[in-house]
């Protein structure tokens, strides 16, 4: 310890001068004899004095803590201990980065963050919000469907304000995202949603939708590098739903839609296949819901030997209408507000390499559950994992729940709740977060040399990572690993990385994700790492 220099407390100037002679002259009480009695006032003073010195000490003794005290005091954590707050609070490493150096921009790049900050004027300021508005989706933006992998990396469907119209068009990305490319369609008459692809081999398979005489038809196309290949076309019918979705598996493609019944009471699934090399229509139309099913939304996915289907199915009378919220007014005709709540399920079916139903399609979750959208990837063997959201409030509003679950050819397995819900102990912790107006998306990349081609045989996917992520307009995009069996592998949290963006396709070790640009929309490759465990 290093010695104390300070002048002791206390001590004045008067203290410190050297004494005088008239300081050292004997005074009278000193010149007093020693059994002299001292003066009344004297011995008062004293006793004081003596009080007041006592009652300090005893106040410094109660407020200085004692050695014994001290020693079993727990000591401060240092940083960077186990117990320290500060350490368990850091955020969790992030699990994406960017593939590529920039990435792919479809449409006209917005500004320059320094040229909108600009731009925007003195009344938003060098951090004023232009930067931020071009982020958003615009009026008349680009827009694109769901992606697929292939030979030559990964592939989405797009259209964009273009010719005096909407075209049309297939972007490709390298697997890195480093290399980019449109190939041009053909013009989109109508509001219609972009082209859906799929991935066969080193080619491309698209389906979209064009308005004619008799209500709408489907158009098939093949891309190989900058060549497109039409084929033939199936009539999809007059019904208001525009999902459609198309899969490749081997030699066949097969395309699924959902169309009205003659009579117009109930919709049905129909489906239709086709040859990958020439696009020959292979089987006509036919459908594959059962006939008492009111069916819609449907998916398929390619699975060694054969595909899986999906769909929504509906009761055939509405459970019940939304609560009117305060101020809503009530529909005098039925006396209820908001839009119907029925009951929604999903129902699944196995079909093999030729698009026959080899099982007759069954329901994996709850008929009495809402289910309000859902996706589905394969599960790394020969099953399939579902996520979906299930809420029994109007679409579009903050609430309910998504749950995964595994299907097999063996079985189903039961719904596990991911997020939202009621907590319980078996609910995992991430559970208790709320889902906003969210939908989940499944996404699985292939491992192995025979990636692109999910109905071969080299199409092995069990080193791949299931990833659940749930976009939401409210904020950033939420992130999630899943077992196998559809599980949280760690926490759903958002990526620095991925931001706002919607994973839309999945390689091995890569997601393609698409940000919103004002009237652009960029395609960037992002590398995700997460090995979840096969259970």
């Amino acid at each position: 310890m290093e010695p104390n220099h300070r002048a002791p407390q206390g001590n004045t100037s008067a203290d410190r001068r050297p004494a005088t002679t008239e300081d050292r002259r004997p005074q009278a009480a000193d010149r007093r004899p020693p059994d002299e009695e001292q003066p009344e006032g004297v011995a008062w003073k004293g006793a004081l004095a003596v009080a007041l010195v006592v009652g300090g000490l005893v106040v410094w003794r109660a407020c200085t803590p004692s050695d014994d005290a001290a020693s079993s005091a727990p000591a401060a954590p240092a940083p960077g201990d186990p117990g320290d707050p500060a350490a368990t609070a850091q955020p969790s490493p992030p699990r994406c980065a960017p593939a590529g150096p920039a990435p792919f921009v479809i449409g006209d790049a917005p500004p320059a963050p320094a040229t909108a900050a600009r731009d925007a004027g003195p009344e938003q300021g060098a951090g004023g919000g232009a930067a931020d508005i071009a982020e958003d989706l615009a009026p008349f933006a680009v827009e694109v469907g769901r992606g697929a992998a292939f030979g030559g990396g990964f592939a989405v469907g797009a259209q964009r304000d273009a010719e005096g119209g909407t075209v049309a068009m297939v972007a490709t990305l390298s697997a890195d995202g480093a290399q980019g490319k449109l190939v041009r369609l053909a013009r989109s008459r109508g509001d219609m949603d972009p082209p859906v692809v799929a991935g066969a081999g080193g080619a491309i398979l698209a389906a979209m939708l064009e308005p004619n005489a008799g209500g709408r038809a489907i158009k098939i196309a093949r891309i190989e590098g900058e060549h497109v290949t039409w084929g033939a076309e199936l009539a999809e019918g007059r019904d208001e739903s525009l999902a459609l979705d198309i899969a490749a598996s081997g030699e066949r493609a097969v395309i699924v839609w959902d169309d009205v019944t003659r009579d117009g009471k109930r919709s049905r699934i129909m489906l239709a296949s086709a040859d990958v090399g020439s696009l020959r229509s292979v089987t006509s139309a036919r459908p594959v819901s059962q006939p008492s099913t009111d069916a819609e939304t449907p998916r398929v996915i390619a699975r060694p030997g054969g595909y899986w289907l999906a769909y929504i199915a509906r009761a055939e009378e509405p459970a019940r209408r939304a609560a009117p919220k305060e101020g809503e007014e009530i529909n005098e005709d039925t006396g209820a507000a908001g839009e119907t709540i029925a009951h929604q399920w999903i129902e699944v079916a196995p079909l093999d390499a030729t698009g026959a139903l080899t099982a007759a399609p069954r329901a994996v979750t709850p008929k009495d559950g809402h289910v309000l959208a859902y996706d589905l990837t394969l599960d790394g063997d020969d099953g399939v994992i579902l996520a979906f959201r299930d809420d029994d409030t109007p679409s579009g509003s903050i609430g309910g729940r998504i749950s995964a679950v595994q299907v097999r050819l063996g079985g189903v397995g039961e719904p596990r709740v991911l997020v939202g819900g009621d907590r319980d102990q078996d609910t995992p912790p991430e559970a208790a977060l709320g889902v906003g107006a969210g939908v989940p998306a499944l996404l699985r990349g292939a491992a192995g040399p025979g990636a692109q081609d999910p109905g071969s045989a080299a199409g092995d996917r069990a080193g791949a990572a299931v990833w659940l992520a749930i976009a939401n307009a409210s904020g950033p995009t939420q992130l999630a690993a899943l077992t196998a069996r559809g599980e949280l592998v760690d926490g759903l949290r958002a990526e620095p990385a991925l931001g706002r963006g919607e994973p839309i396709a999945a390689s091995a070790d890569a997601l393609l994700v698409a940000h919103p640009a004002g009237k652009a929309m960029k395609l960037e490759v992002l590398r995700c790492a997460s090995a979840p465990p096969d259970r």
